[in-house]
């Protein structure tokens, strides 16, 4: 699953048949969740009608990555699933977790994908947690898979990956009338490997750097 549009349907002008009723074909999303449906019905210029209903989607075993909104470049934090079983006997599911851009930071190999077998009861939900590090600064992908014999479920989330680079600028002034001007420059501490750069203007005046 990777769908997830909170708007499953809008039809502006629907037009009723000769018996009053109307068919709407309609695809819900991937989103296991409780819509509600809202309708609007016009006829003439004084006739007006309105009326809701609920329809709900799910399945007898779910899976539910909740990933944060955003990581940081070098983030280590750990991923929460929720394994939901709708069905009225507890079940035995193998949790599997893969990832691009997220490195797994539960095993020796970092790229491997990481799993874990849990017992979820009847009409009930278990969450694990899957520890994982920021790789590099871009998009990050997790997909997570539930499976428990014939029942299964996946789904499929981004998340952006930020640099946390910030600039620094400094200035200074001199007289070079009378020769050259000998200006070191120290490297910063503690800086990102592979992030960053130094860039250096020169200016006839003070005044451009105001």
């Amino acid at each position: 699953r990777s769908e997830f549009d909170a708007l499953a349907l809008f039809e502006p002008t629907v037009v009723t048949g000769a018996d009053g009723t109307a068919s709407i074909p309609l695809t819900l999303p991937d989103t296991l969740t409780r819509y509600r449906v809202m309708v609007v019905a016009v006829s003439g210029d004084d006739r007006f009608g309105h009326d809701e209903a609920d329809v709900t989607a799910r399945l007898p075993l779910s899976v539910r990555p909740s990933a944060p909104r955003f990581a940081n470049f070098g983030d280590t934090f750990e991923l929460p699933v929720v394994v939901q079983n709708q069905t009225d006997q507890p079940v035995e599911v193998d949790v599997v977790l893969q990832t691009s851009n997220l490195a797994n930071a539960t095993g020796d190999d970092p790229s491997a994908p990481a799993g874990t077998h849990v017992t979820v009861p009847a009409n009930d939900r278990v969450e694990v947690r899957f520890p994982v590090a920021a790789e590099e600064a871009g998009t990050a992908s997790v997909r997570v898979a539930a499976v428990s014999g014939e029942l299964a479920d996946a789904a499929t989330v981004e998340l952006p990956v930020f640099t946390p680079a910030t600039a620094e600028a400094f200035a200074t002034y001199g007289v070079v009338d009378d020769g050259a001007l000998v200006q070191p420059v120290l490297a910063p501490t503690d800086v990102v490997p592979g992030f960053g750069g130094l860039e250096v203007q020169l200016t006839s005046t003070a005044l451009t750097g105001l």
